[in-house]
């Protein structure tokens, strides 16, 4: 056995030290699943599995429909309520949420089996595709400066489905754990669902492979599929779909020693300081995701990566944290005084701050929407709002009582609060 993994020269590929007993299964292109799940590119990969483009050629070799294939871990698969894809799928089931406008937002587990190979037992997922990320959509190639954000009805269109697909899993009894931009996909449109795999090829480009041996056995390194290649408006349809439940859970279940792995700049206080997640924390992180697919940025700003530095954006513009919340956060000192107001700039320098607190409000925040756009190199489709536009203060008012409702501090954990945020008059502001 290799003391040592090989160096591959392929970018965004996975951990390649989880190829071993218990880990990710080795996958090349051209590997058919169950018998009719033919193995076309890799999309993406996890912690614990890796996720891959393939064909059910149930019906036939190039024309059956084009799925998502998920594999897991070899011990993922194992544990025991392990498989939150899984039981999330069957808590909806079970919640009649066939019937709910959320579930047209939400993927459906078309199939799933076992697959034995060198490193165990792998639960294998079959879902549909899906196009590129709302975090993907939004990234500016091409702009100098601001931000690139969805068109103003289709912004609030996509906040209204994933605001359903929130409120049906919370009346299932599901907390969905992780709600970024990163989790939303667009549905692809008709026409990629019928493309031929040449189409796939043509359109998506051909996968880039590595031969490399690890542990004494040969495993084809593919590098993951570029996605924002499906950015082209007419390959997608203007419909949402809240994915990835690795981090869900069940409130009458929930799993032991849980810790929270939701991004900082989504996450909400309570979960920051108790460590604990819920319905109310969902809540949070949709607020931010509404925000960020308003404007194009971040309510909360990861660039410096802090979590001193997301509470403190936090305070400016919400306000002090009740205690005890406030007298546990320390590194407030130098901003805040007791009150949780900025302390003046001068006292703020004598103190060494370098990023001085300035405060100021969600619809402070609203109305600078659209101020410092920068005219993009390309055409960005009809997708796109057009750079410099503003938000009317009518919307502003909307949107800030909305967002103030959702990313208060003492929201109570209630699973029937996204019914009255989904009642909100912004949703259909026009």
């Amino acid at each position: 056995m290799p003391t040592h993994i090989p160096y591959p020269r392929l970018d965004n590929i996975e951990d390649l030290t989880k190829y071993r007993p218990g880990g990710y299964h080795p996958v090349s292109v051209g590997d058919v699943f169950a018998g009719r799940y033919k193995v076309l590119h890799k999309l993406g990969f996890g912690g614990s599995s890796t996720v891959w483009l393939a064909r059910d050629q149930k019906f036939s070799n190039d024309s059956g429909s084009l799925v998502t294939l998920k594999i897991l871990s070899a011990e993922q698969s194992s544990k025991p309520m392990g498989i939150p894809d899984l039981y999330v799928s069957r808590a909806l089931d079970k919640s009649s949420g066939t019937l709910h406008p959320g579930r047209q937002h939400l993927p459906v587990i078309r199939d799933h089996f076992s697959h034995e190979g060198p490193n165990g037992s792998h639960l294998c997922l079959i879902s549909q595709f899906a196009g590129p990320s709302l975090f993907a959509i939004l990234e500016c190639p091409g702009r100098m400066s601001g931000s690139r954000r969805l068109r103003a009805d289709l912004a609030r269109k996509v906040a209204r489905q994933v605001a359903n697909a929130v409120n049906l899993l919370h009346l299932a009894g599901i907390v969905h754990g992780d709600l970024t931009p990163s989790n939303i996909l667009f549905q692809v449109s008709d026409t990629v669902h019928q493309w031929s795999n040449d189409d796939v090829y043509r359109n998506l480009g051909g996968p880039t492979l590595e031969n490399i041996v690890i542990h004494n056995r040969p495993l084809q390194v593919v590098a993951a599929i570029d996605i924002s290649r499906l950015s082209t408006p007419s390959l997608l349809q203007e419909d949402a779909l809240l994915v990835d439940f690795g981090q869900s859970l069940l409130t009458d279940l929930p799993p032991p020693n849980y810790v929270p792995a939701t991004p900082l700049h989504y996450l909400s206080p309570n979960a920051f300081f108790d460590s604990k997640i819920g319905f109310a924390s969902d809540v949070w992180a949709l607020a931010c995701t509404i925000f960020e697919t308003r404007a194009g940025s971040s309510l909360f700003d990861p660039f410096l990566g802090s979590d001193t530095i997301i509470l403190k954006q936090i305070v400016e513009t919400l306000g002090r944290f009740p205690d005890p919340w406030w007298s546990s956060w320390q590194a407030r000192q130098p901003w805040f005084d007791k009150t949780g107001k900025a302390k003046p700039e001068e006292e703020q320098r004598k103190e060494g701050v370098l990023l001085t607190a300035v405060e100021t409000s969600l619809r402070e925040r609203l109305r600078e929407i659209g101020q410092w756009d920068d005219a993009p190199d390309v055409d960005e489709g009809d997708m796109i709002e057009k750079t410099g536009t503003r938000l009317e203060e009518a919307e502003v008012e909307l949107l800030g009582d909305l967002l103030e409702k959702m990313l208060r501090y003492n929201l109570q954990d209630s699973r029937t609060f996204m019914t009255e945020v989904l009642q909100h008059p912004w949703f259909v502001y026009n």
